[in-house]
């Protein structure tokens, strides 16, 4: 009887606990794996380990040699890993009045590659994780070539799995400064905005150094008002401004705004952000030329 009824009990146990068990073993060996190091790459496979703040010169490559005209046009616009068989073509459409984009969740695969090649564009990976043995990130492109580059991973508090940023460093056309432009997917998973601003810092760092304009984009994760006036105030202390979509269609959560382009030491130009369906994100277009300095009256 004694030995029936712990029979029994197993039984009981494993008809509750296996499943249970099962799943989370399957949760493992599926869930997403992240790189223990910063990795960025370019369009040539070369390796770029500096993180932010610290820059890692641009390996030249042939047809680098041209510099950002003004006025320039930015695509913002996290892609949502390209699940929409329509992406490339929305992509193709917007990149061909744009020079320089940023990208978040961007899914590195053969086809982005592709697309990259065929456009004729410049490109930084940012590593975030790798599933399914496909790797996803931050990604920006360009028509022209950037001189420096260097990258920040920032680990999710509850998933770990990290989000990643960029930045790089574009010479300006018959002007002797140069354009620094900021690309991030900001951690979303946490109860306050204090990891959120700490991912920001080491940017905040690289922004005190650099005399030229500077554009800071992408997908905040601003959903609660603390996060979003808290972003907004650091970047308003350093200086920025956001840019206003004159036709504004952003993504929202909790009627919060989640992209953002701010910017500084520039001017808007034109501005847009439209609805799409190949994306929970939709997209802003910001066209910008230099700010021309304030003139002094003599009395």
């Amino acid at each position: 009887m004694k030995r029936n009824l712990t029979l029994l009990s197993t039984k009981m146990i494993l008809a509750v606990y296996l499943p249970t068990l099962i799943i989370l073993i399957g949760l493992l060996t599926t869930f997403p794996k992240s790189a223990q190091h910063l990795t960025v790459s370019d369009n040539n496979g070369q390796l770029y380990l500096q993180s932010c703040p610290e820059l890692a010169a641009v390996k030249p490559v042939s047809g680098s040699a041209q510099k950002l005209e003004l006025p320039f046009t930015l695509l913002n616009w996290n892609i949502f890993k390209q699940q929409n068989i329509n992406w490339q073509k929305a992509l193709q459409k917007w990149s061909q009045k744009s020079d320089l984009l940023t990208l978040q969740e961007i899914k590195y695969s053969p086809e982005f590659i592709n697309f990259s090649r065929i456009n004729s564009l410049f490109y930084f990976q940012n590593n975030a994780f790798q599933y399914q043995n496909v790797v996803y990130g931050v990604n920006t492109l360009s028509k022209v070539a950037p001189s420096y580059v260097c990258g920040t991973r920032y680990g999710e508090p509850w998933t770990i799995i990290p989000k990643t940023g960029l930045a790089t460093i574009y010479p300006l056309d018959n002007l002797p400064g140069s354009l620094l432009l900021i690309n991030i997917h900001g951690v979303n998973f946490t109860f306050t905005a204090a990891p959120l601003v700490d991912q920001i810092q080491p940017y905040l760092t690289l922004i005190k150094s650099h005399a030229g304009p500077v554009i800071f984009s992408g997908d905040f994760n601003t959903w609660s008002a603390p996060r979003l006036e808290q972003v907004a105030q650091i970047l308003q202390r350093a200086g920025f401004q956001e840019a206003l979509m004159e036709y504004d269609q952003r993504t929202t959560v909790f009627g919060k705004p989640l992209d953002h382009i701010y910017y500084r030491g520039l001017r808007v130009v034109d501005s847009a952000s439209w609805a799409t369906e190949t994306s929970d994100h939709n997209p802003q277009i910001v066209t910008f030329t230099l700010k021309q300095p304030a003139i002094k009256i003599k009395r």
